[in-house]
């Protein structure tokens, strides 16, 4: 039986190494801060270089350690970079956050070939290729944890949002294909699909939308960034060691509304 301080310890991520995609603000932001809290070496990966910069002093100043490395989760090079300098500085890989995303929206009808790629590039292919990149140093790792961040759209039909939708669905079939396929490798997989949450990507959508989205919830209401902290510490922590292939849907009741 587990004591208290074996209970207490299920979330201690002491000694590893987590990479967290768009990891500079949002969802990402969050996790990243509460992973280097959890004791892990985080490192911060988003498009900007300063906004990654400006994240992990704040992770450094409130105590973790951190280390910047700007990249485009679309792009095949900086995703391989992004594997090769964490394992330079850190030694290895132990704890893949998959959480960029793009949000490129338009209605079947006027999707664009330009639009189509944008969108499956950071959202599909960006987690996949990452995935294939840290492959090695997650397979070397005695605590390999990878949690894909879908979304509840991808349970959803939303009219003007198949791109996204359909994007978000395909990696959580992704998800469920990486589980099966290294479970027996030392690799768990598994998803995160959030439901409307206050970030960027959310108030881009104008007043009226965010508020549209948070009366869809059944809570009625938007989540708070750190309301996603715990079911992603679950995920990536020995708390759920015998769970793979599985998503934590965390969306104030939305997908049941529907």
């Amino acid at each position: 039986m587990l004591d208290r301080d074996a209970i207490a310890g299920l979330h201690d991520l002491t000694g590893r190494v987590a990479v967290v995609t768009g990891g500079s603000r949002g969802i990402g932001l969050a996790v990243a801060h509460a992973l280097a809290a959890q004791g892990a070496k985080v490192v911060v990966s988003s498009r900007k270089a300063e906004a990654c910069d400006e994240a992990v002093a704040a992770i450094r100043t409130a105590g973790g350690e951190a280390l910047s490395v700007p990249g485009h989760a679309g792009d095949l090079d900086d995703l391989e970079r992004l594997a090769a300098t964490t394992v330079a500085e850190y030694g290895g890989i132990d704890v893949l956050v998959n959480n960029a995303a793009n949000p490129v929206a338009q209605p079947i009808g006027e999707i664009t070939p330009e639009a189509f790629a944008k969108s499956f590039e950071v959202n599909v292919r960006g987690p996949l290729f990452l995935f294939q990149a840290c492959l090695e140093h997650l397979l070397a790792s005695d605590h390999a944890a990878v949690v894909n961040v879908v979304s509840a759209g991808a349970f959803l039909q939303t009219p003007g949002g198949s791109l996204y939708g359909a994007g978000k669905a395909a990696l959580l079939h992704f998800t469920g294909s990486m589980a099966a396929e290294y479970a027996t490798r030392g690799i768990r997989v598994n998803a995160l699909a959030p439901g409307p949450t206050d970030t960027t990507m959310v108030r881009n959508t104008g007043e009226e939308g965010a508020a549209s989205m948070a009366r869809s919830t059944r809570m009625r209401r938007l989540a708070d960034a750190d309301e996603m902290v715990g079911a992603v510490l679950y995920l990536a922590s020995d708390a759920s060691s015998f769970m793979t292939g599985q998503c934590l849907t965390v969306d104030g009741g939305l997908v049941p509304a529907r």
